[in-house]
C-alpha cells in the first residue's frame, strides 16, 4: 500500500515538471510573499528617502550674439560678359577658394565625387570627369543653372546665396580641374545674359541689425497709434463735417476702422475701391451695413475719410 502512495507521488511530481502552469501555481504564493515583504521594507524606510536636492543646471543666456551690420542698398555693377569666356587668373584663384569652401567636401578636391561629405548621399555626388548622367547637363550655362537652382531630391542644394560673380568663378575653376567639360559659346553667353540679366547688375537690398529693426518697428507702431488717436480726436471735435453722421453710424469700431484705413493705400482710388476694400476685410471695423449705403452716401463717406487721412498727414 505504501509503495502505491510513493508511486502516485512520483507520478504527480513528474506531471508538475511536464506542465509549466503547475510550476507557476507552486511558486505564486512565494512570489506574493516576497513582493509584500519588499513593500513593507520600502514603507518602513520612506522617512529616510530624500529627493535630489541638486539644483538644475541652467543654460547660460548671457552669451552675446553678434548682430548684423548695417548695409546700404545699392545696384551692383553688371558682369562683363567677356570675362565669362576669358576669365582672369584672379577669378580662377577666387573660384578655387570658393570651390574648396563649398564644393570639395562632397565632390572632392579634383572633382571625382569622392569627398567625405558625399559618402552617405544617395545619389552620389557628381564626378565631373564623367560625361554621362548630369541632371541639367555639363555645359557652362547648365552648370550655372544647377548652382542657381540646385537639384531637387538630391544633396545638391541651391547656391543662390553666393553672388553671380562667385558662382561664375566656381565654374571657371571647375574647368581647370576638369578639362573634359565643354567650352562656353557666344550664343550660350547671350542666352545666359537674357535669362539671368548678368550684364544688367542686381539690386543689393539694405540690411539693418535686428536690434535696430525692433526699435524701428516699435517706433512705427507708436506712430500709428498716435495717428489714430489724432484722427479720432479730430472726429470728436468736428461733428458738423459732412460724413460725420454716416461714419458714426456705419463704424462698429472707430479706432479699428481708422487704423485699418491708415495702414493701406488700396482703398484710396475711389468710392468703389473703398467699398471693395472694406468688404474684403471683415475685421476692418465697419459694419456689413456699409453695402446698403446709397451711391451718394458712399461717396460722402469716402471723401470724409480721405479728408481725415489728409488731416492726419498735415497736422
Amino acid at each position: 500500500m505504501q509503495d502505491m502512495k510513493d508511486k502516485e507521488i512520483e507520478i504527480n511530481f513528474r506531471n508538475v515538471l511536464r506542465t509549466p502552469v503547475r510550476w507557476f501555481g507552486i511558486i505564486y504564493p512565494y512570489f506574493i510573499a516576497a513582493f509584500v515583504f519588499i513593500g513593507l521594507i520600502y514603507i518602513h524606510k520612506l522617512d529616510i528617502i530624500h529627493t535630489n536636492e541638486t539644483p538644475p543646471v541652467l543654460k547660460d543666456t548671457t552669451e552675446v550674439i553678434e548682430d548684423l551690420t548695417p548695409v546700404k542698398g545699392e545696384v551692383s555693377v553688371g558682369i562683363d560678359l567677356v570675362t565669362i569666356k576669358k576669365p582672369s587668373e584672379k577669378q580662377i584663384q577666387k573660384g578655387e577658394e570658393l570651390y574648396i569652401a563649398n564644393c570639395a567636401v562632397c565632390h572632392g578636391e579634383q572633382g571625382n565625387g569622392d569627398g567625405p561629405g558625399g559618402i552617405a548621399l544617395q545619389p552620389k555626388p557628381r564626378n565631373y570627369h564623367e560625361s554621362e548622367g548630369w541632371k541639367n547637363g555639363n555645359s557652362f550655362s547648365q552648370i550655372f543653372k544647377t548652382l542657381q537652382e540646385g537639384i531637387p531630391k538630391t544633396g545638391m542644394t541651391s547656391y543662390d546665396f553666393l553672388s553671380v560673380e562667385d558662382r561664375l568663378d566656381i565654374i571657371h575653376y571647375m574647368k581647370t580641374i576638369t578639362p573634359e567639360l565643354p567650352g562656353v559659346t557666344e550664343s550660350e553667353i547671350k542666352d545666359m545674359d537674357q535669362t539671368y540679366s548678368l550684364s544688367a547688375g542686381r539690386k543689393v537690398p539694405s540690411q539693418i541689425p535686428v536690434s535696430m529693426a525692433v526699435v524701428k518697428l516699435a517706433d512705427e507702431s507708436k506712430s500709428d497709434k498716435d495717428n489714430v488717436k489724432k484722427i479720432i480726436e479730430h472726429i470728436k471735435n468736428n461733428p458738423n463735417e459732412p460724413g460725420y453722421d454716416i461714419f458714426n453710424t456705419i463704424a462698429v469700431n472707430k479706432m479699428k476702422a481708422v487704423s485699418t484705413l491708415l495702414k493701406s493705400q488700396i482703398w484710396r482710388g475711389g468710392a468703389n475701391e473703398f467699398l471693395n476694400f472694406v468688404i474684403t476685410n471683415r475685421q476692418s471695423g465697419f459694419k456689413p451695413d456699409i453695402m446698403l449705403l446709397s451711391k451718394d452716401d458712399l461717396s460722402i463717406l469716402y471723401n470724409y475719410l480721405s479728408g481725415l487721412i489728409k488731416v492726419n498727414q498735415t497736422i
